[in-house]
This record gives C-alpha cells, structure tokens and sequence, in this order.
C-alpha cells in the first residue's frame, strides 16, 4: 500500500512537466500567483526543447523578479530570484536578436535590479550578514556596469563608471566579512580615483593599516602621501609613520621618528603626548636608567607644550607624575649624603631645595589634574586609580613640605574615590 501511495503521489507531483505552457506561466502571472508562475516555468524549462526560446527566459526574469517583492519571500531567497531574474533577462537578449521585449520596457528591468540588490545589501548589512551584503553589492555593481556597457540611458537615474557610494559599501561589507583580499580591492579602487570627504576618510586608514601590517614600505608611503594631501587636517598619518618607523627599525630609529615628527607637526597632540610617554617610560619605566638634568629637562619642556593641545587630562597627569618623580630623585641623592664636610653639606642642602622647587611646580599641574578629575561626570577604571595615585602623591608633597593638615586632606580624598 505505501508503494503505490508513493508511486501516486510521484505521478500526481509530476504530472505537470508535460503539460505547462507559457499560456500557463502567463495566467498565474496575471492573477500574482507568483509563486504558482515559478513552480509552472520552470516545469516548462525542465523540457529541453523549450530552453532556445527567448520568451521563456522572459518569462522567468518576470517571474523571479516578482516573487522576489512577496513580503514573505527572504532576503536569502531574495537574492536567489534577483539574480536568476538577472541572468534570464541575459538569456532572453541573447536569443532574441532584434531585442524586442526589453526596447518595450525600456530596458527599466535592469535598473530595476541594480536598485533591489544595492537595497538588499543594505539590509543584509544592517543585519550584520556582510558575505550577504557584499554578494548583493556585487551584483548590483554587475548590473551597472551591464547597464553602463550598452548603453542603455535613463530619466529615472544616473549611472557611473565609478559608483563610489556602491563600491564603498562593497569595502565596508567585506572589510566587516573579513575578507581581506576583496576589501583591499574595492578601497583600493577608490584611492586610486583620489575620492575625498568625511565619507572616504576610512578608505585610506584602512588601506595604510593593511600596508604597514603586511609591511609593503613602498605602498605605505605612497598611501600616506595621499592621506596627507587629501586630508591635511588629520593627524592619523603621522601615527602610522611612526609605527611603520617602530616596525622597521631599533628603539633609537623610533625614538628620532617621534623628535622628527613632533619638530614637524608641533599641533599634533598624540604624537607629542606619545613621545612623552616613551621618554617618560625610558627614564622611570621597567629597565629605565638613571635620568640626568638634560632628559628631565627635555620631557619638562615637551609636556608643556602638549599640555594645552590636550582635550582630556593624560598630558597633566603625566607631567604631575614626572614631576613627582623628579621631586623623589632628588630628596633620594639628598638622604644618601652622609658626609659632613662643608662640600657634603652644601651637596645636601642644594638637592634638598630642588626637591622642594620641583614640589612646588608638581603642586601648579597637579591642582589642575585634579579639578579636571573632580569636575568629570564620571571616570572609566584607569582614570580612577590615576584620580587615587594623583591624590595620594599630593598627600605625600604636603606631608614632605610639612603640611600635616593638606596632606591628611589629600590621603582622605585618595580613600574616597572608587
């Protein structure tokens, strides 16, 4: 009994290979049974003899094209029938010479295509579904560049040899894909055309961090160059050069890159504040020398000039750190002269009273880191424990300069943030 339910139901199911026609195709088509239509041409194109037809290519551009808009049909199965519809409409032109279908509509079916695969990649990449998105670009970009090729003209849009918005969205998709290869392509494809505005600014980072990470000198440099030239105002390249400089080169190459970029691009906050850092790190850090007068002197006068290029609090509270540092140096050379010839005294005293000079100039940055820290809304995690060791090393000067009440003061506050 099974057997010849089975066998049954084979027969009713394909029954209808041998009966559709495109009479058939056209009539569920008529009454919006698109998916009805879909089920009958392609029965109707199962049948060999019926694939040299160009109407019944026509026919299945129509139709894919129509179930493609059904609310219910995905953005999956949306794409599939969008680009069946694409290539029917191919088929159909290359079986009918003089062209007739498509010079009565037009040619409208394609533009009509470019625009639902530029909107279906927009929403596969609002979906985070980016191989999608970029797929779907894609084709829209291959039915422009079709449309482009022959010509064909419209009143309801324009087209472009380069359509920058679509080949940027291209980029976008599979840079978020992560693949690689084809997001360098279509950024590169825009750098090349030298396209500039906020919009593009991405296409040239992305193409100089994929240079300097793949170490290609030549390609950097030249991706640099045109950054600078079409973007004056940002401060990104310098940031690349010295990286490409900390790649390529030892610690002291590094070192003269940071000096030849902040003598060049004074302006340039982070590139001053960052060298800073790496002077601060070489002179109080894990494997730091002792510092002389001409290396404390040299970040004294870098940070002042950061200072007020800071939109944040990092280059005060560096200095407020320098200068404590510099403080504690000195009272530490003081304590360790035990000597009491006249020289010995003086060498004592004179350190002494530095110490306290640099205490004095630590207070000047150090009130100010801390009304910057007191007057934020709130403090991410590292701002906080900074906010504490600020705190705590004003409570250690007031208790050196014998202030017992300031410091008790400053220590309480040390306590009090979280």
């Amino acid at each position: 009994m099974k057997r010849i339910l089975s066998l049954f139901a084979f027969v009713i199911a394909t029954a209808p290979v041998f009966s559709q026609s495109l009479s058939d195709v056209e009539d569920f088509y008529k009454k919006k049974n698109y998916a009805g239509a879909k089920t009958a041409i392609d029965t109707y194109l199962a049948d060999p003899k019926n694939t040299d037809k160009s109407e019944s290519w026509y026919y299945k551009a129509k139709v894919y094209n129509a179930l493609s808009y059904e609310a219910s049909t995905t953005p999956a199965d949306k794409y599939t029938l969008k680009k069946g519809a694409y290539e029917a409409f191919l088929k159909n032109q290359q079986l009918d010479p003089k062209d007739q279908r498509m010079i009565l509509e037009l040619y409208k079916p394609y533009l009509d295509l470019y625009f639902s695969f530029y909107d279906l990649g927009a929403t596969f990449f609002n979906n985070k579904d980016y191989n999608s998105a970029l797929r779907a670009f894609e084709m829209a970009q291959t039915v422009e560049s079709y449309m482009l090729d022959k010509n064909y003209k419209y009143t309801e849009a324009k087209l472009y040899a380069l359509d920058t918005a679509l080949v940027m969205n291209e980029a976008l998709s599979a840079a978020q894909a992560k693949d690689e290869a084809s997001a360098v392509k279509y950024f590169k494809k825009l750098a090349d055309a030298n396209v500039t505005g906020d919009s593009y600014l991405e296409v040239y980072e992305y193409l100089t961090n994929y240079y300097l990470d793949n170490n290609k000198v030549t390609e950097l440099n030249d991706i640099l160059n045109v950054g600078r030239r079409l973007y004056p105002a940002v401060t990104y390249w310098n940031d690349m050069e010295i990286k490409m400089a900390g790649k390529n080169g030892d610690r002291a190459t590094v070192l003269a890159k940071y000096e030849e970029m902040t003598n060049k691009y004074p302006n340039d906050f982070f590139v001053g504040y960052n060298y800073g850092v790496e002077l601060f790190n070489d002179m109080y850090g894990k494997n730091a020398k002792t510092p002389n007068e001409a290396s404390r002197a040299k970040l004294t006068s870098l940070l002042k000039k950061v200072i007020p290029l800071d939109k944040e609090n990092d280059a005060l509270n560096l200095m407020a750190n320098h200068l404590f540092n510099i403080s504690a140096d000195y009272a530490t050379e003081a304590s360790m002269v035990k000597g009491t010839k006249p020289d010995d005294i003086k060498k004592k005293k004179d350190l002494n009273a530095a110490s306290l000079k640099v205490m004095d100039e630590y207070l000047v940055y150090a009130i100010q880191a801390e009304k910057w820290y007191a007057g934020q809304p709130g403090l991410k995690p590292i701002q906080s424990a900074n906010y504490r060791s600020l705190l705590g090393n004003m409570g250690d000067i007031y208790t050196a300069k014998g202030d017992t009440k300031k410091s008790a003061e400053y220590q309480k506050k040390s306590l009090s943030v979280k």
